[in-house]
């Protein structure tokens, strides 16, 4: 499993931000370190996220939730799951509409009241193996 480094998020940022007048900059550098860590977490060599859809999903919730940047932290969800998902020889069949409203839905929907396992079984139906 491949997964995003910090400064691939970081590159993601700065590249959906290029063309508007936001800047790439770090709000909230533990959130962007918790992010990295959650799709590898195992308790006892058992994995808390054991599924791509899982990974992908916790990913997108935890960008989006966390604000780890400035400005562009919708956007950056979306293109890092596209990204994520790429890597490891997956595509996202989303149409715009579709992720903009499940990135939004994430985004006005209060921590404690998101269904995680919605947005894992979003991605899931979304996700087809390359080749």
């Amino acid at each position: 499993m491949r997964y995003l480094k910090a400064e691939e998020l970081i590159a993601v940022n700065t590249a959906v931000l290029m063309g508007t007048a936001e800047k790439s900059r770090i709000h909230n550098a533990k959130g962007l370190a918790s992010i990295i860590a959650l799709p590898q977490q195992a308790f006892f060599d058992i994995e808390a996220y054991p599924e791509i859809n899982e990974k992908i999903g916790i990913v997108f919730i935890k960008i989006i939730n966390l604000h780890p940047f400035e400005d562009g932290n919708k956007r950056t969800a979306v293109m890092a799951a596209v990204i994520m998902a790429k890597l490891n020889g997956f595509q996202i069949d989303f149409s715009n509409h579709e992720i903009a409203e499940l990135a939004l839905r994430v985004a006005k929907t209060d921590e404690s009241e998101l269904n995680y396992e919605d947005v894992y079984v979003a991605f899931d139906q979304h996700l087809h193996q390359l080749g």
